[in-house]
């Protein structure tokens, strides 16, 4: 081979080399496939250092890693559904001991390479299907929603709540619903309501901006979002009025305005399952986690921590009261009554939608709620509902 063939060759297989390390998107933590010295990994579907769901997950990793410095984890974010089998051989094949699989969409892949890995466990978020080294988890985030209806209920003097919304499914829609029914609850007979405004995506902050900003000049003094990006929190703090974060806590972008957030604590989750993996105790099964108990930091569901500036200390009552009797009944937020947006009772009290209705039916908005919804509620029912009558 000749000179100038030589230097083509050397220059391919640096080109490859180059484009294997900026595929793998590795984090700081992550180390070779020739020395693996963490336990434990990650996949992400999108780049962390952005606000979106799996910033949320990374919040969790890193938790992990503080509570556990000598466990060692990597991660690997970008990562598309097309790729994620060959993530997860990577991940595999390098020895790590457990791996989480940050996205419902990674589930058939998760499935597929386990079958080949049976001494390593598997774990993915939102996945209907476990098998002897698959786990799934989840949390009932609507429960934390209701809690913090107590608080939003409670705090607007108005009578207007705000919502800023990303796009009307499912998961947003019974989120909504459940933070409008408690704020309805604590006030009652009074005229309370939720304005609800779509932006369209989990993190446009023009958007998420000029949403709130519409929501405030019609009076709303308290905002909830459903969305990642801090700016409904920077449009609170201008403002002066009061606001929920929600993802993780919010409170250093409104200090003044944030009474809380309403957030996913997967480092919580995920330092119990590294620990059962640790004393020989994982099992696969199918986590659906309720909201925190009273103290703060048990549950995969929760409230950020907040302080009596924050949260009058006399409003805490009810939302207290909830978290303890959701750990220690079958009481769920969405029990009878329940009346529809037309004012409809649509579940009478002591009744419970079939199983799973919340989670597959719910595309439609109960009383309190003005905006738009794309389903239709159920038929109005005969029974009991409210036992005040507002008149």
């Amino acid at each position: 081979m000749n000179s100038s063939g030589n230097k083509f060759y050397l220059l391919a297989i640096l080109a490859a080399v180059a484009l294997l390390v900026v595929g793998c998107s590795e984090g700081e933590s992550s180390s070779t496939a020739i020395e693996v010295t963490s336990q434990v990994a990650f996949i992400y579907s999108e780049n962390v250092e952005d606000y979106n769901w799996s910033h949320l997950h990374e919040i969790g990793r890193k938790y992990l890693d503080e509570q556990l410095p000598d466990l060692g984890t990597k991660y690997i974010q970008n990562v598309s559904v097309g790729d994620a089998e060959k993530a997860l051989r990577q991940l595999a094949e390098e020895g790590h001991k457990l791996i989480f699989a940050t996205s419902t969409e990674f589930s058939e892949a998760v499935l597929k390479v386990a079958e080949d890995f049976p001494d390593t466990y598997f774990e993915v978020y939102g996945g209907g299907e476990t098998s002897d080294n698959v786990a799934t988890y989840d949390g009932r985030m609507y429960q934390a929603f209701y809690v913090a209806g107590g608080y939003t209920g409670e705090m607007t003097v108005s009578g207007i709540i705000g919502f800023i919304a990303p796009e009307p499914t499912l998961e947003v829609i019974r989120h909504i619903n459940a933070i409008t029914a408690a704020s309805l609850l604590v006030r009652t007979c009074e005229d309370i309501s939720m304005r609800v405004r779509w932006t369209g995506s989990w993190n446009d902050p023009e958007a998420e901006r000029a949403a709130a900003l519409e929501l405030v000049d019609l009076g709303a003094d308290v905002l909830v979002q459903h969305t990642y990006s801090p700016e409904v929190q920077k449009v609170a703090e201008e403002k002066g009025i009061r606001s929920m974060g929600y993802g993780f806590d919010m409170r250093e972008f409104a200090p003044n305005a944030n009474m809380t957030s309403i957030i996913w604590q997967w480092g919580w989750y995920y330092l119990r399952r590294v620990n059962d993996m640790l004393e020989d105790k994982w099992k696969a099964k199918a986590y659906d986690g309720k909201v925190s108990t009273k103290a703060h930091g048990r549950g995969i569901v929760d409230m950020a921590p907040y302080s009596y500036d924050q949260i009058p200390h006399i409003m805490e009552a009810p939302p207290l009261k909830w978290r303890i009797t959701w750990n220690e009944t079958v009481k769920d937020s969405f029990d009878g009554p329940v009346y529809a947006q037309n004012g409809d009772l649509v579940l009478a009290k002591g009744e419970k939608f079939p199983k799973g209705y919340i989670y597959s039916d719910m595309d439609w908005f109960v009383e309190g709620v003005v905006g738009d919804a794309p389903g239709e509620p159920p038929e109005k029912v005969e029974g009991r509902g409210r036992d005040v009558v507002c008149r």
